[in-house]
């Protein structure tokens, strides 16, 4: 029979076996810190009888703005759910959510802070959130600030404000060559945030991101402006930046970049990063650019730009090399210029190079784009050109950019090239000599389809005109097929080691 152990036994048990953890706990604590801590101990003593509250004013101040600028714009910050109907997720293509004529421009080692796509939600109509981004009020009557690429392809689009109070947004209008979009929810006695001037920003000032990063709302980030004036990044045909350092994650796309005013300085477009997430390099959509399209897309549905029928390219020393041009030349290269436009009437010619328009020096193709794009229809521009060993001032009235045009003339080349049955690359540089042609001359032809109409011709012809217009580039055959209409004869220049010779289809 068991008896219960009596309470001296107990207490003799547990001394037999904590007495030696004992014995050695109370004897370590019992040893004396090191010289070097006691050191160090002292230090910290007379620091802290010592410290000076002014000392660390400006940083408590700092601190300050920072938690100010975070309340004042909460209630403009929303979140943003783009919601597809279920059939259609697997038609999207690209698979990231990005539409296409956006997916083009994204070079590797970019990416756009969007939420992971095809994430399911309960929904009764069988829809499907297709991702998650952010955006900011900029009128008290619901007018929503974000990207274009939030919202693309989107079915229906919610917009939760800061309390997760849910509305319906309508899309007002889409731009998607600066990647910005306005939407509309019906609310009214919104907070709104003020745009700022983004010409004043410079490098080292401080930054603030609000946003939801991975769906978390409202969440602050802070850190500098890294650089402005980011162009040719291949994320948009006009970029022109503003780089930043404050964390920009999947989901912060479309939020807003603020100064320490709480003003609108950017709006969070695009990250550098190999792996999709915050490595700190990251990019905004000026403010400045940003009214302009806004104020455009509230009042007209769409934005109205300049154009003069130009295809501009970079200028790189290789390639002033192959044009005889001199190597240290900075502009935007000619590549074609569309019959009847404004630079063709002007009498600007392919392989001219724009290096001024109106007294502004351009040094890139995209800085030629964003100086034409944002000169209003009508006006006239002085366009300095290199040509010929000397430069050149033509007068140029500006067009207004017409987008279905230009779209209608996409697929139409597309068409035509499917009929055409052949496949065109740049042509090598080996061959320019074999043929006798002046580099970056003509197109090669890479493949031929059993179906082709084109007769007579060969894997390694190179065209070097499409009815009577000069075709130095793949985009130039393109866009001289784009020009013709249903029914229209086709007339190409053809070159290959023996002749050159012209082939007709009708």
């Amino acid at each position: 029979m068991n008896r219960p152990m009596s309470n001296w036994k107990l207490m003799a048990l547990l001394a037999v076996v904590a007495g030696p953890v004992g014995y050695w706990m109370f004897s370590q604590s019992s040893v004396n810190p090191s010289q070097a801590y006691a050191q160090q101990a002292a230090e910290a003593t007379q620091a802290r009888t010592q410290l000076d509250p002014e000392l660390v004013v400006h940083a408590e101040q700092l601190s300050k703005a920072f938690r100010e600028v975070a309340k004042s714009v909460k209630p403009s910050v929303v979140s943003i759910k783009s919601l597809v109907e279920r059939r259609s997720v697997a038609q999207r293509g690209n698979g990231r959510g990005f539409p296409p004529e956006f997916e083009r421009f994204l070079g590797p080692g970019f990416g756009l802070p969007d939420m992971e796509p095809e994430q399911e939600i309960a929904s009764p109509e069988g829809m499907v959130q297709l991702g998650l981004g952010s955006g900011v009020i900029v009128r008290q009557d619901g007018y929503v600030l974000t990207n274009n690429h939030v919202v693309a392809n989107a079915a229906e689009l919610e917009v939760y404000l800061s309390d997760d109070t849910k509305y319906t947004a309508k899309v007002v209008g889409t731009d998607p060559r600066t990647d910005l979009a306005v939407l509309k929810i019906d609310a009214v006695g919104l907070i709104a945030t003020p745009m700022g001037d983004s010409s004043k920003v410079e490098v080292g000032d401080w930054a603030i991101a609000i946003g939801s990063p991975f769906g978390l709302a409202q969440t602050v980030t802070a850190g500098i402006i890294s650089a402005t004036k980011r162009t040719d990044q291949g994320i948009t045909p006009y970029d022109d930046f503003i780089q930043t350092d404050a964390a920009i994650n999947p989901g912060n796309s479309g939020g807003p970049l603020l100064n320490l005013r709480g003003e609108i300085i950017g709006i969070n477009t695009a990250i550098a990063s190999r792996g999709g997430g915050y490595n700190g390099i990251c990019f905004a959509v000026p403010s400045n650019t940003a009214s302009r399209v806004l104020g455009d897309l509230i009042a007209n549905g769409s934005v109205s730009r300049g154009f003069i029928g130009v295809r501009p390219a970079a200028m790189s020393p290789e390639l002033a090399k192959q044009l005889s041009l001199p190597t240290d030349l900075k502009g935007a290269l000619v590549e074609t210029v569309t019959k009847g436009m404004p630079a063709d009437k002007a009498g600007i010619q392919v392989k001219d190079v724009i290096v001024e328009i109106d007294g502004v020096a351009i040094k890139s193709d995209s800085a030629m784009r964003r100086a034409i794009g944002e000169t209003k229809p009508g006006t006239s521009v002085n366009v300095k050109i290199y040509r010929d060993g000397k430069t050149i001032d033509v007068p140029v009235t500006v067009a207004a950019l017409d987008e279905k045009a230009l779209a209608s003339n996409d697929r139409q080349s597309r068409e035509n090239i499917q009929k055409l049955g052949l496949a065109v690359d740049e042509v090598p540089p080996g061959i320019y000599k074999k043929l006798q042609l002046e580099a970056g001359e003509g197109v090669i032809i890479t493949e031929i389809s059993r179906r082709s109409r084109i007769p007579g011709v060969k894997v390694g012809d190179v065209i070097l005109s499409v009815n009577g217009t000069l075709v130095n580039s793949v985009e130039d055959f393109v866009q001289a097929l784009g020009e013709v209409r249903a029914g229209e004869a086709l007339s190409l220049v053809i070159r290959d080691e023996n002749s050159e010779r012209m082939v007709s289809i009708r």
